[in-house]
């Protein structure tokens, strides 16, 4: 069996996550019906739009992102998403990805190589992973590290 996967590179807008949210959406149903892709594959902090900055301190925007990621997760099926967003766990944030199938968050990755240097200040604001995500995509074991 092959394994067909799409990759998305789209122009998000920081904090319209209803915006993003149907770009996200726009792009599966293109990669599915289209491509006839069984993954498809997003950019880091695509729900939020990239860079978020100083609104990640936001619990107002931290909450937003919540919702939309649970939104998203609902409203997509017959292909499965790979979808970067901040994810808050036990008053940590993360710079995460969501491996998203059939309407439901599968496995949840927190990225473990923070950039910190220049424009990137991934540390100010997030807290690294640990552990790689092992998932199946049609049969097929992929890895997020």
């Amino acid at each position: 069996m092959t394994l067909k996967i799409a990759l998305a590179q789209i122009n998000t807008t920081v904090g319209d996550f209803d915006l993003n949210r149907q770009k996200i959406i726009q792009a599966a149903q293109h990669a599915r019906d289209q491509l006839k892709a069984d993954l498809i594959v997003f950019p880091e902090l695509t729900v939020t739009g990239y860079p978020p900055e100083d609104l990640l301190f936001r619990q107002d925007f931290i909450d937003l992102t919540k919702e939309a990621i649970e939104k998203l997760s609902q409203e997509i099926n017959g292909i499965d998403l790979v979808v970067g967003f901040p994810h808050q766990q036990d008053n940590r944030l993360y710079n995460s990805a969501a491996v998203i199938r059939d309407g439901k968050i599968k496995h949840l990755y927190h990225k473990q190589k923070q950039p910190n240097y220049g424009v990137f200040d991934e540390q100010r604001y997030f807290t690294a992973g640990h552990e790689p995500c092992l998932f199946e995509c049609q049969n097929t074991r992929l890895a997020l590290t």
